[in-house]
């Protein structure tokens, strides 16, 4: 599908037919969400009252790109994203390296 973002989790998700339209199959997540990489290539980010509730937000200051949000929000498996992160918060994530290894 084109008018996916660059960054998409679904890039790399074949489209299936569903009643005619279509979509997108079962996500099968990238190796550094289903296998944490090793303690070194993982960052953590202290969650500030700007970035509460904004993996967006989040995702561009340590990625440079909002686009990879999904990357936070996997990476964490939060129970419950409304209102995720907490100003206090100190979240994980993958280093650019590895993210952009894998993506690109």
């Amino acid at each position: 599908m084109s008018d996916l973002g660059y960054f998409s989790r679904f890039q790399t998700t074949a489209s299936i037919l569903v009643d005619g339209k279509k979509t997108f199959g079962t996500w099968d997540p990238p190796n550094f969400i289903k296998e944490k990489p090793d303690k070194e290539s993982i960052l953590t980010y202290h969650v500030t009252s700007k970035t509460e509730g904004r993996p967006d937000l989040i995702s561009n200051v340590v990625y440079g790109n909002p686009d990879l949000f999904w990357v936070i929000i996997a990476f964490n498996k939060p129970r419950n994203t409304l209102n995720w992160p907490k100003t206090g918060d100190i979240i994980e994530y993958p280093a650019q390296s590895i993210v952009m290894t894998e993506l690109l």
